[in-house]
């Protein structure tokens, strides 16, 4: 999964406090996040773009951006350095992909505020025009979602912040820019209203980010530039490409591949255009609504956009109002286990920034509300997860259950393991095989007729999957013929469960477990296998009882049975040359299947 990197004194100047990197990483970890480590990183400053760039990992020096993919061979200037907090992304908590969100989290858990954040998005005078183009034959990326940020100003930490942002829930929601795409513009730069339309990819030309004065078509932008390169599958089906322009015609930008040079985000910009594209309306709604809230939290103020469709209702973007789920007080005491109250539940979840109030006229019932960014909310339950962490793991107290039980072994399994190393230790080798076949496989080359009842598939998905085994021999004799081309002899055996169709049988069926043993090679015979079984049944201290059989599978004579009383019984002898080359084989096969032990 991505690593994001928290630069610790910023988190803190968010927070209002000054904790130890170590404290913040600890309570990360405590609120779900997989903190890898805490180290100390430098910036260096891109000669071209301008953008700080954090050095790599072991690496001295730093001669390439990450932003404008500019690259020199001297290395780049060097600004400063901070101790940073290093995390795994969570791909189901887009809401802690960053500083902005990662501070809400920590300011409820460490207990400088409680409850929900409250966000207020006020009025602009902003519209995006969707063109139907957008969602027709020649283009399918018919979904946007839109918002203006005012920040007071924006820096190098908070565009390195945004742009980490941008391509984290880019891989987290967007399914890399599939389902969902963010575009983000220096709103002085651009004239509304705002068209979502679409261009010709091979007439329409704009200069696309990190190549000024270089115009490009959309087709040369996929061919030529490298996050065109990197992205252009996804449009590679369309036959007119989705972009965003302004009143003036400017264009903001290419979805899902590549802003626009002229609308870019600079450092001292101060409102910001936000844009989300995409196929998905729900991974575009996430996308805004945890990007914005984000942004909020870094000290931003929130404005509207106005969306037109031809004839269609507006739509008024972003709507950041809280959601609402119900849970039982008694079910999360069951779940949990933990010694919860009205107050301790509150509690909890007001650590964990949402709000907890009980529904009137029910004892254990709690209305619960949540920030929109909290995609992860899907169930019950997944408030409980919230609630334990509230609570605190620390401060839950391990005690042993009411009644404790003891794991063992089931007895068939513990038979089978002796079976299993006696035949090891013979020299032969253990394989494991479907537990469905056909009735061709199954029963026809083995010489048998089809039975008016076996266990079959009513409804199989394969053609190759239609009856449940009654015997182990199909999967050896098609391992066989896989591995016919290896040296002889050629020695298997397969330790497995049958199914055996039974009246009395509560579903109309057991299990019942077998070995098989088979050998191929031009000393397999009767003889072969039957000394390999009297040295089994030897080693289980079992002494078999050989009866002469017949069985339409073996040659007739080449066969027997053998029991031991009633715990292992079954069938040995030469294979007929006719099932031999119903699976193409060539050599003599000797072959025995025996009953381990009915399991009930």
């Amino acid at each position: 999964m991505p690593v994001i990197s928290v630069e610790g004194e910023w988190l803190n100047q968010l927070l209002g406090q000054d904790y130890k990197v170590e404290e913040l990483a600890d309570a990360l970890e405590q609120i779900g996040c997989d903190v890898e480590e805490v180290i100390d990183v430098e910036k260096f400053r891109c000669p071209k773009c301008g953008h700080a760039v954090e050095g790599s990992l072991g690496a001295d020096v730093t001669k390439r951006c990450n932003w404008c993919d500019f690259e020199q061979e001297e290395s780049f200037v060097k600004i400063g350095e901070s101790q940073v907090i290093r995390l795994d992304l969570l791909a189901a908590r887009p809401d802690l992909f960053d500083i902005g969100g990662i501070s809400r989290a920590l300011k409820g858990y460490l207990g400088e505020v409680k409850g929900l954040p409250e966000y207020e998005v006020l009025p602009s005078d902003l519209k995006v025009i969707i063109d139907p183009a957008v969602d027709g034959d020649d283009c399918q990326r018919p979904f946007i979602r839109c918002a203006v940020i005012e920040m007071e100003k924006v820096d190098d930490i908070t565009l390195i912040a945004l742009m980490k942002l941008q391509e984290a829930l880019h891989w987290g929601v967007g399914r890399d820019r599939k389902l969902a795409s963010i575009g983000v513009y220096d709103l002085s730069t651009i004239k509304g209203p705002i068209t979502y339309t679409t261009i010709d990819p091979d007439a329409d030309t704009f200069e696309p980010l990190g190549q000024a004065g270089v115009p490009m078509t959309g087709r040369q932008i996929l061919e030529d530039h490298p996050k065109g390169i990197a992205y252009a599958k996804l449009l590679a089906d369309h036959k007119r490409y989705p972009v965003l322009k302004d009143a003036d015609g400017t264009v903001l930008s290419m979805p899902p591949i590549i802003n626009s040079e002229a609308t870019k985000v600079q450092l001292g910009s101060k409102r910001l255009f936000v844009d989300v594209t995409g196929i998905s309306l729900s991974a575009v709604v996430k996308s805004l609504d945890t990007f914005v809230s984000s942004l909020l939290e870094l000290g931003g103020k929130a404005y509207s956009v106005e969306i037109v469709s031809p004839g269609e209702e507006a739509i008024i973007s972003p709507d950041l109002s809280p959601q609402e789920v119900e849970i039982d007080l008694s079910a999360a005491k069951r779940w949990l286990g933990l010694p919860l109250d009205e107050e301790s539940l509150t509690e909890s979840l007001q650590r964990m920034r949402l709000d907890a109030v009980p529904v009137s006229g029910t004892e254990n019932t709690f209305c619960v509300r949540y920030p929109a960014l909290r995609t992860d909310f899907k169930h019950m339950v997944d408030v409980f997860e919230d609630l334990a962490i509230g609570f605190g793991y620390k401060n839950i107290v391990p005690s042993y259950v009411g009644q404790a039980t003891t794991g063992q072994s089931r007895p068939e399994d513990d038979t089978s393991e002796l079976f299993r190393g006696v035949l090891l230790g013979l020299g032969f080798t253990e394989i494991m095989s479907l537990p469905m076949t056909t009735e061709e496989h199954h029963f026809e080359k083995f010489r048998l007729s089809v039975p008016e009842h076996y266990a079959r598939i009513a409804n199989p998905k394969l053609k190759a999957m239609t009856v449940v085994r009654s015997h182990l021999m199909t999967g050896l004799m098609e391992h066989l013929r896989e591995n016919r081309r290896a040296p002889l002899p050629i020695r298997f055996f397969e330790l497995d469960n049958i199914t055996v169709l039974d009246g009395d049988a509560e579903t109309g069926a057991y299990e019942e477990r077998h070995i098989s043993i088979v050998e191929m090679g031009k000393e397999a015979s009767y003889a072969s296998i039957r000394s390999t079984i009297d040295s089994l049944l030897f080693e289980m201290e079992h002494e078999g009882q050989y009866a002469v059989s017949e069985h339409v599978s073996f040659i007739p004579g080449r066969v027997a049975t053998v029991e031991t009383g009633s715990e292992v019984q079954g069938v040995l002898g030469e294979l007929h040359p006719e099932v031999i080359t119903n699976f193409g084989l060539d050599h003599p096969v000797a072959l025995a299947e025996l009953t381990v032990m009915k399991i009930v």
